[in-house]
Formats: structure tokens, sequence, C-alpha cells
């Protein structure tokens, strides 16, 4: 089964960003673009509820839950975690998390972008604790920093994935996998990590990734 998934996107109630859509809002236009499954993955929170997973799933989504954790202040990408990912503020303490934890997936998020946020050497220094690599949206066919992170899931054997990283909904389609499971998260987990992976994504234009940084100051601004 080929399924359209999407592994990172925030909503309203997120702990560091603005946004100003629901997640009910999110799951709708995934819907509307033909996701098959979706991570809401909100800086610091776990928003992930019977609730939510039920919506979803009368959408035809399969929502796993999701975080963007932080170690250090770099940002982390938790797929198919639970509450106790939030108590992971070093690597020791991830490396515990994902022994009890087996199926859970991590993530590096823009590892290489020039933010204080971003992994860099911490992601070398700690590769054996992720499983995939991000490729963000945000590049142009003249500026792209995800060069390094496609050499290093190269160098160490590891899946590249897509994402939009939507804090945006006209975003969310901005960079996305065709994946190649069952539909159920221990089978997605495992297809990840044996790289059944098809990425979507393609140079966008300085224009776009400006009026997204415009937008979240707006969004920002009203809240």
């Amino acid at each position: 089964m080929i399924l359209k998934c999407q592994f990172h996107t925030h909503c309203h109630g997120d702990l560091v960003d603005h946004i100003n859509y629901s997640a009910k809002k999110l799951i709708n236009e995934a819907a509307k673009l033909n996701y098959d499954v979706l991570s809401i993955t909100c800086h610091r929170k776990l928003l992930f509820n019977k609730d939510l997973q039920n919506y979803a799933k009368k959408k035809g989504i399969l929502l796993i839950p999701g975080i963007e954790f932080e170690i250090n202040n770099k940002h982390i990408l938790g797929i198919n975690v639970d509450k106790k990912i939030m108590a992971v503020d070093t690597f020791t303490k991830l490396s515990k998390y994902k022994k009890s934890h087996p199926d859970c997936l991590i993530i590096a998020p823009h590892p290489f972008f020039p933010t204080k946020h971003c992994l860099k050497n911490k992601l070398i220094n700690n590769i054996h604790l992720f499983d995939a690599i991000e490729i963000s949206w945000a590049y142009t066919k003249t500026k792209n920093y995800n060069k390094k992170a496609i050499e290093s899931a190269k160098h160490f054997n590891k899946p590249l994935i897509a994402t939009s990283d939507c804090h945006i909904l006209n975003y969310l389609d901005a960079g996305y996998i065709h994946l190649d499971s069952e539909k159920n998260p221990k089978s997605i987990i495992k297809a990840i990590k044996n790289n059944k992976i098809e990425i979507h994504t393609k140079p966008t234009s300085y224009f776009k990734i400006a009026r997204f940084f415009i937008q979240m100051i707006w969004q920002h601004r009203q809240n």
C-alpha cells in the first residue's frame, strides 16, 4: 500500500510558535490533500488525544502522535511517542527512551540550517540515536541548506524524509513522502527505517520563503 505521509506540522496550542488554525483544521486540510498519515508535532507538547485520532480516522487519516522536543535547545522530532518523551532533555535520556520504545521514530529536522535550534554537529555526534534526517522545503535552486543533511544521510545510511514543517496551512504540501507500508504505526515506522520512501520536494522561490516568514510574524502579532 502506498501512503501519502506528513511528519512535521504545527497548529494552535504549540508552546513556541503562534499558529492561528486548530488541529482539526489541519486535519481537514490534510484530508483535502489526500494524506493517509499525519503527525502533529507541536513544540514541547504532545498534542494528541482520542478525539483528534477519531476525527482524523473519519477523514481517512491515520494520526500518529508526535512532538518537536528539545535537547540543549536543539530541535528533534519524535514520532509514535508518548508523553514520557517530554521529559527527554539529554541524549542519554533519549537513548534510554528509544530502548523502551522501539517503535518510535526520531528525526533530525532541518539539521544544518543556520539557526541556534538546529542540531548541526550534535546530529553527527549522536547519529546512532536518529532514525531519519529531514529535508526541509525551504530551499532554492541557488541556496540549499539541505545539502549537508543529504550527504550525512548517505554517509550514515539514514533515510531522508521530506516534510512541510507546516506553520501555515497553504504550505502543507511543500514537502512530503510516499511510503510503501501497511496503514498502522508499527508498519509505517518499520518501512521508514527500511527506507521504503519516495521523497516529494522541489526548490522553491526566495519570494515564497520570505512570504512564509512574513506570515509567521503576522500570526505572532495577532496573538
